[in-house]
């Protein structure tokens, strides 16, 4: 995290915001018009209560909480021996073809992002992927790129991934089919852009010292024990992600899991019981929901998240380490966690930039000043707008709610709202101080955020160039 140099800048922005509250007032959009509020000034200890009630926020804790389970996972991983010679088995069998493998992994990663939005879910493999590609020669920026953007790729052309795409559909009152056509022209384009740049990536030869830079590459020593389980435990971690983290309901309108949740729900037997409260002893022949009371609360497929695929890797880990016999293995997935804990930290006082902004409310006034500079709707200042939006807001569950009822009230095609606020939310993420995938990755790599704005400038501004026009030809096609 040190490396980074994100915590100082992130804390500025925090103060930023701050001293915002003491420009504009408070103020919300409903029902076509802004409603202003009084002015929220935030003093001295108001900065420290919403700063301490960032770490009680639960969807922020359950991201950072993720984080150390892949950590956890893969320190086992490590311990294997097995992990690290079947990475080196899977390099040497791409030998001289590194270039379609790299291609191909940021395709399917933005692919998966953009049909399907799981999110930092996804992370819980690229540990593994970036091994491969340190390997093959490549530097952390360019598996960075690979890996962490393809995910910000599959947003700028989200075509049906729920989180992007299908929230600012419910908000404009669209469909899957709003814009689609934009939305696959853009993901096509801005993915061509990024293997213009994998593509000039250079390869250096691998060493030692190479291999030291990739914290989770793991030991190398031979054993008795297969690789088969290491292989089984990611095809399962894979198929419970696309199981459970589909919104197949709202997206696909499929409702069989959520029937299925409702079955074991409700499913009853009659057992007998023994009770004992405070006033007599109870027994006797019951219908008791088995299921119910066994599991306790539970999420069907399909509504699965950041907790569930926690639990998941930290039982992936046990899993492991039973398999091939680790010893302390609990020690060895505390200090795997360990390892994350840095960068799991980060990403909460990164989430807790959104939960200041959200708390004083002083945005909508800001972006009705900006939005209001012409009478009509202006592709420069509504970019500029929804990129203030996604800087401080991180999240598109949260951008979209801010940004979008503003820019729709305008007189604007809802098509031309979608394409500009997903393209232009995942070009600023790559860009942003407070983009929690970037900041993840750059954190993972050590990798200062100078270097990397230094390193991909051309890319950002390519992908912003791409997004103004896709945007303005929606303007006349819709």
């Amino acid at each position: 995290m040190k490396k980074t140099g994100l915590f100082k800048i992130v804390m500025f922005i925090l103060l930023g915001v701050i001293i915002a509250t003491w420009i504009f007032s408070a103020s919300y959009y409903t029902n076509g018009s802004l409603q202003d509020l009084e002015m929220y000034n935030v003093g001295f200890f108001d900065f420290w209560q919403l700063l301490f009630g960032s770490f009680e926020f639960q969807y922020f804790i359950q991201v950072a909480v993720l984080i150390l389970s892949v950590g956890a996972l893969y320190e086992v991983l490590g311990k294997t021996g097995k992990y690290r010679a079947w990475i080196e088995r899977i390099v040497k069998n791409f030998k001289g073809s590194e270039l379609a493998f790299i291609l191909c992994t940021a395709f399917i990663i933005a692919a998966i992002a953009s049909v399907f939005d799981y999110g930092f879910a996804l992370f819980i493999f690229f540990p593994f992927i970036i091994s491969i590609l340190l390997a093959m020669g490549y530097d952390k920026f360019t598996a960075l790129l690979a890996t962490f953007g393809s995910v910000l790729i599959g947003t700028i052309g989200s075509t049906t991934g729920f989180n992007t795409a299908g929230t600012i559909n419910t908000l404009v009152q669209g469909d899957l089919s709003n814009a689609i056509v934009a939305k696959i022209v853009l993901f096509v384009l801005a993915l061509g852009i990024e293997f213009f740049f994998l593509i000039k990536a250079e390869r250096s030869k691998v060493t030692e010292k190479t291999s030291s830079n990739d914290m989770f590459i793991g030991e190398k020593e031979s054993n008795k024990y297969s690789v088969a389980p290491i292989i089984i435990v990611f095809i399962l971690l894979f198929v419970l992600l696309v199981l459970g983290c589909t919104s197949w309901q709202n997206t696909f309108g499929v409702k069989v899991f959520s029937n299925f949740k409702d079955a074991i729900e409700k499913f009853t037997i009659e057992l007998p019981y023994f009770h004992l409260t405070a006033e007599k002893v109870d027994s006797g022949l019951k219908e008791i929901t088995i299921f119910a009371n066994l599991l306790g609360t539970f999420s069907a497929f399909g509504e699965w998240y950041y907790a569930e695929m926690s639990v998941m890797c930290i039982i992936a880990a046990i899993i492991i380490g039973l398999s091939y016999r680790i010893k302390d293995f609990f020690q060895v997935m505390a200090d795997g966690a360990k390892k994350m804990l840095g960068s799991a930290f980060l990403i909460v006082i990164i989430y807790s930039v959104v939960y200041f902004a959200g708390n004083t409310m002083f945005y909508p006034t800001l972006a009705s000043y900006l939005l209001g500079i012409f009478d009509k709707f202006n592709i420069l200042i509504s970019t500029i707008t929804v990129a203030i939006a996604s800087a401080l807001h991180v999240d598109m569950l949260y951008v979209a709610n801010y940004a979008v009822p503003q820019l729709a009230g305008m007189d604007v095609a809802k098509e031309t709202v979608s394409v500009l606020t997903q393209g232009i939310y995942g070009v600023t993420m790559f860009v942003a101080p407070t983009s929690a995938m970037l900041a993840l990755g750059l954190s993972y790599f050590g990798i200062s955020y100078k270097e990397w704005v230094k390193k991909y400038w051309k890319l950002i501004l390519a992908l912003l160039v791409l997004v103004v026009i896709v945007s303005i030809i929606t303007l006349y096609v819709y």
